[in-house]
């Protein structure tokens, strides 16, 4: 027989009711077709940049004669000294959300700017290779890029072509 199965059956139910309420914590709402475990860090669409020249051609896929490689690509801010911050950024691969939105072109993508763009109002600046200086502002609203100013005139979206609809919250640069 049990020594105390009074002390034994209490810890069974602490842990039983330590157990129920992680997953009440962690359960997913059933809203649209799912939704976020609530133990999950909520992550928001980055700023997403296509560049192209004028001939709609992509400069930053590897294969494109004089692309930008990401180590030729400078991404910062200024503080009140114009000391340079660097942001972080990646190159995301061309992609596809089904089978008619799909994104042929890579893109300059961050997050870092998002977040630092959310809480001040600040120009940051993009440089690809030796070419010029880009200003960049964005406004964001409720965590998504609203508008992307570059060089003080808003960029557009980037349009799929075959499609009608936008593959929200990515922008295009075109340069000369």
């Amino acid at each position: 027989m049990l020594k105390n199965p009074k002390r034994i059956m209490k810890k069974f139910l602490i842990i039983l009711s330590a157990i129920f309420m992680i997953g009440l914590g962690c359960k997913k709402e059933n809203i649209g077709g799912g939704g976020l475990c609530a133990c999950s860090p909520i992550t928001y669409p980055p700023l997403s940049l296509v560049i192209k020249n004028s001939a709609d051609v992509d400069l930053l896929n590897p294969k494109t004669t004089g692309y930008f490689d990401k180590t030729k690509i400078q991404l910062y801010a200024k503080d009140t000294n114009h000391t340079i911050k660097p942001i972080n950024f990646e190159i995301r691969q061309p992609f596809s959300y089904s089978a008619n939105q799909k994104l042929e072109y890579y893109q300059l993508i961050s997050n870092e700017i998002l977040l630092l763009a959310k809480h001040i109002d600040q120009t940051f600046y993009l440089r690809l290779g030796d070419n010029k200086l880009y200003e960049l502002n964005l406004k964001v609203n409720n965590n998504v890029v609203e508008k992307l100013l570059i060089d003080k005139t808003e960029a557009p979206k980037e349009i799929q072509t075959g499609t009608s609809s936008y593959i929200d919250s990515i922008y295009r640069l075109k340069i000369s």
